[in-house]
Formats: structure tokens, sequence, C-alpha cells
């Protein structure tokens, strides 16, 4: 079934499940590992340390209700480029950011057999126990995607709802073509700024702000408007370079991959959601609209890869309706 809306074009499911009910989740946690404070319009918040699966997670807990975990896309990078976005959403719900172990504020070395798909996904898992939470909704952006199937096949007991937000595609095979359709969009402006970049004083120092625009003009063939990318705000810690090549440990597990066979036993209620700009829009994307049982599928209109950037009235009123819908169900 399937509708015009105000928010692009949008697919909903046929039917919606029905999940018991859950308390709101206690804000409660011991200030022993960060601080406690109130956020600048007067919504509880806590930050800081985390002890996680042998690491410590940078983790940032905001508003008050059901509980949303998001999970970063990146890798290496960190929750704050997503923060200013999804923040008026901790005005009905309990927002809980938190950076992957290598990225940003979490700790910065790990044992290297623990840079594996399994071990992030664990993360996730180890995380909501420690909070003492029994069902959460799961939002995840872009690489952060790749983890929340992963951890919805594993642990949907304790999923109100999924919500994957422009989704690394769930295999090998698609992900790379989507990068190669990115890569042609790449300008000769573009190609010659970055070679300066890579060629600089900064960049051999590898200082975080030379990385940092480097990483910027690689994001704007996600744009729709490839002048947005400038407002992407994205933090580059000072060991960066030592981080990713940490991150290299993983490559063994995304060299071949394929989930598609599995989608089908994710039955909570599932939003994705690709900005039309997207080449993974009938790509990975049509994967997990034709393979979740349980979708509502949306292409949010004059946006890429970062449609809470380039339309953020559109991405808010789709996610807060689904989230309104599932909330009304249990």
């Amino acid at each position: 079934m399937s509708r015009t809306s105000s928010v692009g074009r949008w697919e909903l499911p046929t039917a919606t499940a029905t999940l018991p009910c859950r308390a709101a989740a206690c804000l409660a946690l011991a200030c022993c590992f960060g601080a406690c404070s109130e956020s600048g319009n007067g919504l509880p918040s806590w930050e800081g340390l985390l002890p996680i699966n042998g690491t410590e997670l940078y983790m940032k807990r905001l508003g008050a209700g059901e509980p949303i975990v998001v999970v970063h896309g990146g890798p290496v990078l960190e929750h704050g480029y997503l923060l200013p976005h999804l923040a008026p959403l901790a005005e009905s719900y309990e927002l809980i950011f938190f950076d992957q172990r290598l990225s940003g504020r979490s700790a910065p070395r790990v044992d290297s057999a623990s840079v594996r798909l399994a071990t992030f996904v664990d993360d996730i898992e180890a995380l909501r126990q420690s909070l003492g939470l029994d069902r959460v909704h799961l939002m995840a952006h872009s690489w952060g995607g790749l983890l929340a199937i992963h951890y919805a096949l594993e642990h949907q007991e304790h999923l109100i709802s999924l919500v994957l937000l422009n989704s690394m595609s769930p295999s090998s095979d698609l992900w790379q073509e989507e990068e190669r359709l990115l890569s042609e969009r790449v300008t000769a402006a573009d190609s010659t700024a970055s070679a300066d970049l890579r060629e600089s004083e900064a960049f051999a120092a590898r200082e975080p702000e030379a990385i940092r625009q480097l990483l910027l003009l690689s994001f704007k063939t996600q744009f729709h408007d490839p002048n947005r990318s400038g407002d992407l705000d994205i933090y580059v810690p000072d060991d960066y370079v030592d981080r990713s090549r940490q991150f290299g440990y993983m490559m063994v597990d995304l060299a071949s991959f394929d989930l598609r066979g599995e989608l089908d036993r994710i039955k909570v209620p599932t939003l994705v959601i690709y900005g039309s700009a997207e080449p993974a829009v009938a790509l990975g994307g049509a994967a997990l609209r034709d393979r979740i049982p349980n979708v509502e599928f949306g292409i949010i209109e004059d946006a890429g890869h970062f449609p809470f950037i380039e339309q953020p009235e559109a991405f808010l009123l789709a996610v807060r309706r689904f989230l309104e819908a599932q909330r009304s169900e249990n």
C-alpha cells in the first residue's frame, strides 16, 4: 500500500504488530561515571564514560520517556553530528547517544580481537543491560544501520521499534555498488581540492582540522545540495588516524556479507528512511523495503544521506509520526 505524503514518497505496512507495554525508563544513573545536569531547554541530561564490554563508551542521555538508543554512522566518528537534529525528540522521549568503541570520545584503544561486527553489536546489548532498560526504540544512521540490523536479528525481544536512517546496505555487493555510484559524482574541482589537502603540511601532520576538511569534501557527493556539506558538524579527535588504523581489523567482516536472506526474521515495526538523492534508495533501501515484513519505507525529497540537515522538518515529521504510532500500539 502506498500514498503520497507532504514529506515525500511513502510506503506503509499493511499491518502493524502489537507489542506488550513497558514502563518509561528511569533517567537515574550513578553520577560517579559522569555529570548529571539539565540541558539548555530544561530537559534532564547525563553524559560521561560508561564501562562496557572491556572498554569505556562515551554516552549522553537527554530527555525523559520511552528510550531511543541512537547508533551513529562513521565509523570512528561520533554521535555529535546527530545530536542537534534529533534533540527535539527529547521533548517526548529519552535519547541515549553513545560513541561506538574506538569512536569519538570513547576509549581510544581496544583489544584488536574486539574490533568485529559481533562485538559492536554486543556493545549495544551491554549498554541496554547496563542502563537497566527492558525494551527500547533503536535508531541508527548510515554505518550504524548495519549494526542495528544485526542487533534486531539477535535481540528483537528488547525492541519496541527499529528506525533505519539512510542505512548501510544489508549486503556487501549492494554497498559496493552504492559507493561506485557515489564516486561518479566527484567533481574535478573537488578532486583537486582533495589532492591539495592530502599534500598539505597540516594533513601530513595529521591535524584534526585538515582531516575534518577532507571528510567534509568526501561527504559532498552524499548531499542533494553539495553546498550543504559544510552544515555537517563532525568532531575529529586528535588520535583519529590511530583509531582508524585499529578499526582496520573490521575489514574482515566487511569484505563479504549478505543479510538479505535473514531480514524477514525482523518482526518489530520498522521505519526505513532515505533521501531521494541517495543511490541506496534503489539498492540497499529496496532490499530492506522488500524483505522486512512490518516496514514503513519513506523517501524524503530533495535530500541525500543527511535528510535531517537538508529537510529537517520533513525528517522530524516522519520520525515522530512513526514513533507515536508505536506508542499508541503499546
